[in-house]
């Protein structure tokens, strides 16, 4: 797959799941309303969705910073993750997601917060545990 045809299915998973997020709005107007949260001509888009232009560097960019996406995401595939490795892994994630559906804006702030804390420590400043639970890992 190359880089133009991730992109485009990068948009559509977006556009999709801001659809699902929405049940309650009608169908119709969704592109609008999509292309005004990304900042982006509600016309530009429904040629992306149609695969009429291609999605350029500068637009990706604008995407990924709109919906607060890493740099550089709408250049990678996203296929599921594997199943949960063991009992506590399937745990975590379990109660992330119960924590993100209950308040989702909260719940992703509060998580994205602590992750990036936790990878800008230096490894010294871990716990013990956390180092023994990464080196056996």
């Amino acid at each position: 797959m190359n880089s133009s045809q991730i992109r485009h299915k990068n948009f559509h998973a977006l556009f999709n799941d801001y659809i699902s997020r929405h049940p309650d709005q009608p169908q119709r107007g969704m592109l609008k309303q999509f292309a005004q949260q990304l900042g982006l001509s509600d016309r530009y888009l429904s040629h992306i969705k149609c695969q009429r232009k291609n999605i350029g560097n500068s637009v990706a960019r604008a995407i990924e910073t709109a919906l607060d996406l890493p740099h550089g995401w709408m250049d990678r595939e996203h296929d599921r993750p594997a199943p949960p490795a063991d009992e506590r892994e399937r745990l975590f994630l379990d109660t992330a997601l119960t924590l993100f559906r209950a308040q989702p804006d909260y719940a992703r702030e509060l998580m994205l917060d602590l992750l990036r804390q936790q990878l800008a420590a230096p490894r010294a400043n871990l716990p013990p545990t956390a180092l023994n639970d990464t080196t056996t890992a």
